[in-house]
């Protein structure tokens, strides 16, 4: 938990309040007018934009949008009607979501809300007049922080409407905009003001590195959004972060994401929480997945609400050597912290054992399925999180890099690096043949979701890599796997005008110059 850093500003980022694109008269939840901005007012304006990251993982969450319609992670209907919710989570799961779903509207609120802060906090600094060279790299810093909000809005909607201005006229409501079009106004605001920021590591505020990192994903993910390559693009700006000497490979996996994660060489950018802060909390961190009664294995205060489970054949791609399996799913009997015995159901005579299989999509069992325990649980933990949420980490960057030396042919290139990321994942005892992945392997063709597909074993080694990382649907879709693959109560749609999401129908009838997606 990163509490020194910015604990004004996690409390500022509680004024969350749901939104749409089309209201801009926002309410300004400050007492600093325009003519008083400056030096350190300015830098607490900032607040409300890095505060309401978090948002993004609360209920009905990016996370949730990002991973669970993927192969990775499920959230069946348990035997007792627990987390049905009106069919939403399974809706999710297996492709058949609506414009009406919760899902849509929550998360389009969210990333709208930020975007218009940004807009609102420089349309208060810019009133303000004759801004300083310091005034200005704050200006920037929000810009790029606006182009993340919009870079998850063009990833999961396509096309929606840019607005980059805050003092818009009475009855203003924006026209959709082609995806192309967003992708290209991320890019150009992030070439045009990366340079204007801090090249000193930040933990919890964007650089000058962590925006190179946002740009090179980008140009990563160009192909598959407009079907233009930018494979060389997003090679350079790996390129430059890599030889800045900034950050390094954390030799402790876990570390990188243990509540000490603000020390971890490999965080390029992360979004702080603090527990005392309330509201918004880290829903895949602890609460959405550990069952009721596995508290006493951290003396939690808060219990868990069983939901989130880990996709049995997601879970079959991992080695059973692989620290990483271990890592990322809380699997087996769970134990009482205090004294050591194993915690048995209420019934007094079964064990919490959390098995690999789902029973049932429907029905499942209480304790079937592993869950999410990429995130330190803190002993004593809460329903509120304390968990410092990585979103980008060197670790990705190094892997970019390999995937750009992949589509260039350089499969030599690429094994080093992958080779170079999994190293601290396994004990020097396990055997070269296990743990080592060749560019023989990376060259061929390999099967994932029940599909051979080029390059397979380097996606299968993005999933284990970056489990439950929010990147999961965009790795699926690069390699054209989304709506094709077959995974645990998946079947394929092969309908791509599924690998965006419906623009929320009460935006569509509260603005009249938006467009649907195609198929909605």
């Amino acid at each position: 938990m990163m509490k020194k850093i910015f604990n004004i500003l996690l409390l500022a980022g509680t004024l969350f309040t749901s939104i749409s694109c089309t209201k801009l008269d926002e309410k300004v939840y400050s007492t600093i007018t325009p003519d008083k901005l400056s030096g350190k007012d300015l830098v607490y304006q900032l607040a409300p934009i890095y505060g309401q990251y978090r948002w993004l993982l609360e209920y009905q969450s990016l996370w949730d949008m990002s991973e669970q319609s993927t192969d990775a992670w499920v959230t069946p209907t348990n035997a007792d009607g627990g987390w049905y919710d009106g069919g939403k989570w399974q809706r999710l799961h297996q492709h058949t979501w609506t414009a009406y779903d919760p899902h849509m509207e929550s998360i389009w609120n969210a990333l709208y809300y930020g975007v218009s802060t940004c807009n609102r906090v420089i349309y208060q600094i810019q009133s303000n007049g004759g801004l300083t060279a310091d005034d200005e790299k704050i200006v920037s810093e929000i810009k790029v922080a606006r182009a993340y909000y919009y870079y998850q809005l063009c990833s999961l909607y396509g096309n929606v409407p840019i607005v980059d201005k805050f003092d818009q006229p009475e009855n203003y409501l924006p026209a959709t905009n082609t995806r192309a079009q967003v992708l290209n106004f991320i890019v150009t605001d992030l070439r045009a003001n990366m340079d204007n920021l801090s090249d000193a590591p930040n933990f919890g505020r964007f650089n000058k590195w962590s925006a190179k990192h946002l740009l090179a994903k980008a140009y990563q993910n160009s192909q598959a959004w407009i079907g233009v390559d930018k494979t060389d693009s997003c090679l350079i700006q790996c390129n430059d972060i890599i030889a800045s000497g900034k950050y390094s490979l954390d030799a402790s996996y876990a570390h990188v994401f243990s509540l000490s994660n603000s020390t971890s060489p490999e965080v390029i950018l992360a979004f702080p929480n603090d527990e005392k802060n309330g509201v918004p909390i880290c829903w895949p961190c602890y609460i959405q997945t550990r069952h009721g009664l596995n508290g006493p294995s951290f003396n939690a205060s808060s219990p868990g609400f069983n939901g989130l489970r880990a996709g049995p054949s997601f879970v079959d791609t991992y080695d059973e050597s692989d620290k990483r399996r271990a890592n990322n799913f809380a699997q087996g009997q769970q134990y009482n912290l205090s004294t050591g015995a194993p915690i048995m159901s209420t019934d007094g005579s079964t064990p919490l054992i959390y098995t690999k299989n789902i029973s049932s999509f429907t029905s499942a069992g209480e304790f079937d399925g592993y869950r999410f325990s990429k995130y330190e649980i803190k002993i004593g933990q809460k329903t509120e999180t304390d968990q410092d949420w990585v979103a980008f980490r060197y670790g990705e960057t190094l892997m970019m890099k390999a995937e750009c030396l992949l589509r260039k042919g350089d499969y030599q290139g690429a094994a080093e690096i992958v080779n170079q990321v999994r190293a601290r994942s396994f004990d020097a005892s396990v055997p070269d043949a296990v743990k080592i992945i060749t560019a023989a392997q990376l060259s061929a063709n390999a099967v994932v979701d029940g599909v051979s597909v080029p390059d397979g074993v380097f996606l299968n080694e993005l999933g284990r890599e970056f489990a439950g990382e929010m990147l999961r649907r965009e790795q699926l879709l690069r390699w054209g796997l989304f709506n094709k693959g077959t995974w645990s109560f998946f079947i394929p749609t092969n309908d791509d005008n599924l690998n965006i999401y419906p623009i929320p129908q009460t935006q569509l009838q509260a603005n009249n110059k938006l467009v649907q997606n195609p198929g909605y």
